[in-house]
């Protein structure tokens, strides 16, 4: 190996989404990848491969930008947009769609169109953006210190309000409880999403898998760049030195080495790699073991109907939090009923949870239309999202580590955005820029 080749050479743990998209941005730039891969090193956060493919926002810029370059700047046939809808009190459903004005037009006309909030509800949030906007008030500087519900009652929102849009809302966007959530994490995820841009709030469900959009078609670019993914039956271990990792032995005790490393592995397998003395010394490493992860439970159930477009529904006030409906073949449907972590259902024995959305799936048939349930499965997803309380955005590791070789991928790590797939892929693109960067200095 030549001394520049050396100089570019990148061992990625990790070969799950996070880690490819790593390796695909470092192989354009012409960096020598190696990959790992081991069974315990699933992405989590609805990043796994057998995931459904996300519904995604129009301000997921990263996940666009990664999908045409993937599929060539060729439309995906079965990606359909669909809206924003809010299964309110009465039975009626109401529907956030994003208008198609410029500037704050946008979201203001949105914002008046939407019949999910009531009239009192509209006129004090528009006003209070509107104060913000004219810079006639301004945000409180405690909002890490508080929680989403209180703020939002505070600025004039009712219960009504609280319990039927904001709480089941930000329970599909985080995967947090409106009155867990942190106030500022709140405010800067609805402002991103839905004051931007009129592209920005729309939203489209994405045909197919995270391996069949995503994690196939990475792994073939990045081996078509020299890439290399080796498979690990038992867990490696990092090797440090003053100068940062040293090097790494695998189970065979073959020591591999390259001039930098990404750590792309899951939450809960992160600590594993790293020497006690370290995560002692630096309080980088302290405090990723503080991050909390919050399970969901999901029923799922396969339908008899006609074909229809893919749905969004946003439920309160009943055992599951949301319901997407999606096609399954060509005379089913697939219909998917969450409960978060918060909700004391999900510790209920499949044979009642199963039970529980065959009635939801049979009292919705007048919002969804008619289908015959054929089967109900229970599924139990361990790391489904981020505790993102109050004070948990500073534990949220940048990609950078305090070891200068070593940088830290992962849809949990300081992105800006909760733990989902745009924020996995925000951190491969990070990591790739901080080790380019550093071979151009």
């Amino acid at each position: 190996m030549t001394a520049h080749a050396a100089a570019r050479s990148v061992l990625i743990l990790g070969a799950g989404l996070t880690g490819l998209a790593a390796a695909y941005y470092l192989g354009r730039h012409g960096c020598r990848i190696t990959l790992l891969d081991h069974p315990d090193w699933q992405d989590g956060f609805q990043c796994n491969p057998s995931d459904d493919a996300p519904i995604v926002f129009g301000r997921h810029q990263e996940t666009w930008r990664l999908l045409r370059a993937l599929e060539h700047g060729q439309p995906a046939a079965g990606d359909r947009p669909v809206p924003l809808e809010f299964l309110l009190p009465n039975g009626r459903v109401a529907a956030y769609r994003s208008s198609h004005l410029p500037g704050a037009l946008q979201w203001m006309t949105s914002l008046f169109n939407f019949r999910g909030l009531g009239w009192h509800d509209r006129w004090r949030l528009f006003s209070h953006l509107e104060q913000i906007w004219e810079q006639a008030a301004a945000l409180p500087s405690d909002l890490d210190n508080r929680v989403a519900d209180e703020w939002l009652a505070s600025i004039g929102q009712s219960q009504q309000a609280r319990t039927y849009v904001w709480h089941p809302l930000v329970l599909w966007l985080t995967g947090n409880s409106l009155t867990r959530l942190s106030a500022a994490v709140f405010v800067h995820l609805l402002s991103t999403l839905f004051l931007g841009q009129a592209m920005d709030a729309r939203l489209t469900a994405l045909r197919g898998s995270i391996e069949e959009r995503l994690v196939t078609p990475l792994r073939r670019e990045v081996e078509g760049m020299g890439g290399e993914v080796r498979r690990l039956k038992s867990r490696p271990l990092l090797r440090f030195d003053t100068a940062g990792v040293a090097g790494l032995r695998t189970e065979s005790q073959t020591e591999l080495h390259a001039a930098r490393y990404v750590a792309a592995v899951p939450l809960r397998s992160f600590p594993a790699l790293l020497p006690e003395r370290l995560l002692t010394r630096y309080a980088y490493f302290a405090q990723i073991g503080e991050l909390r992860m919050l399970e969901e439970t999901v029923v799922e159930a396969i339908c008899r109907s006609a074909a229809r477009p893919p749905r969004l529904l946003l439920l309160a006030d009943q055992p599951f939090h949301r319901m997407t409906v999606s096609a399954y073949s060509s005379q089913e449907i697939r219909c998917r009923l969450t409960i978060t972590a918060d909700a004391s259902t999900d510790r209920l024995p499949d044979d009642r949870l199963a039970t529980l959305g065959s009635e939801a799936i049979t009292a919705l048939r007048a919002v969804i239309g008619p289908c015959d349930i054929r089967s109900v499965t229970v599924v139990h997803h361990g790391s489904a999202a981020l505790s993102l309380e109050p004070g948990t955005a500073r534990l949220r590791p940048i990609q950078q580590s305090p070891c200068m070789n070593l940088l830290v991928a992962g849809p949990w790590t300081d992105t800006g955005w909760p733990a989902n797939v745009e924020s996995a892929l925000v951190s491969a693109g990070r990591c790739a820029e901080a080790i380019v960067a550093g071979l151009r200095s």
